[in-house]
């Protein structure tokens, strides 16, 4: 029986580009930007509008939940809202908005040991939402599919 012995893969194995382009192959640099701004833009646009928030609020509120790190409650959520979302709106639309750390908490199983939860703050649970809503199309703000260039196209939401 022979026995195999192991070698990392070289350039061009197993999914790596090859360092040296082929002869008389031009090299060309991919940009460096991965998606449109004004997609990108519009979509947390859609996001923060106020049916998308309202819908949000709502399903939060419904789901109760447990406090995060901050101690902040289901019920204090419309409040800190009042006082701080223009910050917050302006963190999301800028991309300088960045979820807070979980509280992890274990809770028992019931044929013994434990399950460890991760517990996000109610703020990062209704921006949660409100992605989530987006993203799947929920609230009638934004449908998106695919098309077969590869090509994302957009529908505007309209007022309501």
């Amino acid at each position: 029986m022979q026995q195999k012995t192991h070698r990392a893969p070289e350039a061009g194995e197993r999914g790596e580009a090859p360092n040296a382009a082929l002869p008389g192959a031009e090299t060309v640099q991919a940009p460096t930007n991965r998606e449109s701004p004004s997609s990108t833009v519009w979509l947390m646009e859609a996001i923060c509008e106020p049916v998308n928030l309202r819908q949000a609020l709502k399903r939060v509120k419904a789901n109760k939940g447990a406090a995060g790190v901050d101690g902040m409650r289901v019920s204090e959520l419309p409040d800190y809202l009042r006082h701080h979302w223009p910050e917050l709106k302006a963190q999301l639309l800028s991309g300088r908005y960045r979820p807070s750390p979980v509280r992890r908490v274990s809770i028992p199983k019931p044929g013994g040991g434990e399950r460890l939860l991760d517990i996000p703050t109610v703020v990062d649970r209704f921006i949660q939402q409100a992605m989530m809503q987006v993203l799947q199309g929920h609230c009638g703000i934004a449908r998106s599919a695919i098309t077969a260039t590869g090509s994302v196209p957009v529908v505007r939401p309209t007022r309501q």
